[in-house]
């Protein structure tokens, strides 16, 4: 991969990192006032509301984002209006459907038949809101990534997550009660304004025809069949635990799990923000490029982000009854072990992420989906198992050995399809340190002068560029 092509990524994947431990840091901020005025029974069932609702969100995403910027980066401007239309009625489509699922679920899932939490179903109702917002505010992200613009999305991804941290904190601060549906609440009134947030970088990018063209919709709905089938199964591998930890013990188990995770989602970060710049320059690599370039690209993207995360999970390592003392208090200092147990999920984040991004981006998520649907039958069998057996520390367990043994048929799958081999990302890491370096260096020394403002649209590509100086 050349310079410039590195330069591309690195820069967009600091914009996209930026935004994302921006996010990040609100969420935290957030979640310290929910941890200190919440029980541990209040918090498990936020906890299991937002993994549900986290879930369908990203299933829906899935079968949406994924065909849209592919489309997008590789058509020309004739066909985008036409794209971006059948692209927006299946949003709403697969919103509408969503949502007469919560209505159905809602019930059942709040009784005692499952969590026994009845404030669950008025926190789906409230919910359903801010499903609905989400229809234009996620249109208008996919569009400014299938044109390799982030700035939109970043604006939005810290406006979210603020607004309701300063919501939470001016309430927290002026001793008022805040139940669990003003919670609900106050994530309506953030995606209100995430959503005027990244429509004012990308209305530019917004064109669409006068006609639904159905050709482009069944084709978008095609392709993103597997990607919503591989979100979907993602999440019931990622909150799998979650969710049965609710079912086999209870909420309080769960809010001392969900504390694990929350710290271990500032490691994952970096993981989902470089997959937003890698999606669509595979997408483009696949169409110009070879197995070589592709190689590269997974090699090099697992590599920056293996460099980003190393550091926080070895601190994690080593001082985890100082993170959870600080983070949530003395009445979670139990969850010490479990801690420890889920750190080591991190080395894993980046090779399953990218192994995902890289076969959708190319066009294959069929195989991708099959891998995250075996992974997630896996997961809730040793599950079931393992949190009978050894209670919450059961669901780490599980957990651990499903990525264990998903990283070893992911390598193998890779190295098959395109010759990649696992210990070379871990050879790039150091000179990722060195360019990041650099870059930080130069941002500073310039004073982000246009010339060198590497959070801008101008530090990008346009759309003409040649892929494989892209690449290589």
């Amino acid at each position: 991969m050349a310079d410039s092509g590195k330069s591309y990524w690195i820069r967009s994947g600091i914009q996209t990192t930026f935004e994302r431990f921006a996010g990040l840091i609100f969420s935290f901020g957030t979640l310290l006032i929910l941890l200190r005025i919440y029980s541990l029974e209040e918090f498990g069932i936020w906890s299991l509301f937002l993994a549900s609702t986290q879930a369908i969100e990203q299933a829906k995403n899935g079968l949406v984002q994924n065909g849209l910027i592919r489309y997008l980066a590789t058509s020309n401007n004739e066909e985008r209006g036409r794209i971006q239309t059948a692209s927006l009625v299946l949003n709403v489509s697969l919103s509408l459907f969503f949502i007469l699922l919560l209505l159905i679920l809602a019930k059942p899932l709040s009784s005692n038949l499952v969590w026994d939490a009845p404030v669950i179903f008025n926190l789906f109702m409230i919910y359903i809101a801010s499903y609905l917002i989400l229809i234009p505010m996620s249109h208008i992200n996919f569009v400014q990534q299938g044109h390799l613009r982030f700035k939109g999305p970043m604006v939005a991804g810290l406006i979210r997550p603020g607004l309701l941290f300063i919501l939470v904190l001016y309430l927290f601060l002026n001793g008022t009660k805040i139940p669990l549906e003003y919670l609900a609440g106050f994530q309506v009134i953030s995606i209100i304004g995430a959503t005027f947030g990244t429509l004012y970088y990308g209305n530019r990018y917004l064109t669409f025809s006068r006609e639904v063209d159905w050709t482009w919709f069944w084709k978008l709905l095609h392709y993103g069949k597997y990607v919503f089938g591989t979100n979907l199964s993602t999440m019931l591998y990622k909150n799998i635990d979650t969710f049965m930890l609710g079912f086999l013990l209870n909420p309080v188990a769960v809010a001392m799990y969900r504390v694990c995770i929350s710290i271990n989602n500032f490691l994952e970060a970096p993981t989902q923000s470089i997959a937003q710049v890698v999606f669509p320059q595979g997408a483009r690599t696949a169409k110009n490029g070879t197995k070589e370039d592709i190689k590269n690209l997974y090699e090099n993207a697992v590599g920056g982000i293996l460099a980003l995360i190393i550091p926080g999970a070895i601190f994690l390592l080593l001082f985890p009854k100082f993170v959870l003392f600080v983070v949530a208090g003395e009445k979670y200092l139990d969850a010490v072990p479990l801690l420890s147990l889920t750190v080591c999920y991190a080395l894993f984040f980046p090779f399953g992420n990218q192994f995902g991004t890289i076969l959708d981006s190319i066009g294959k998520p069929k195989i991708n989906f099959f891998f995250i649907l075996g992974s997630a039958i896996l997961n809730v069998i040793l599950n079931i198992l393992f949190i009978q057996q050894f209670g919450l520390l059961g669901a780490a367990y599980a957990t651990l050995i499903t990525y264990g043994t998903t990283f070893v048929l992911h390598q193998i799958t890779l190295y098959n399809m395109f010759g990649v081999k696992f210990w070379r990302p871990f050879l790039k890491i150091p000179s990722f340190y060195i360019m990041g370096f650099g870059i930080i260096s130069n941002y500073f020394s310039n004073k982000m002068s246009p010339q060198s403002d590497i959070l801008t649209d101008a530090a990008e590509p346009n759309e003409s560029t040649d892929t494989n100086k892209l690449v290589k």
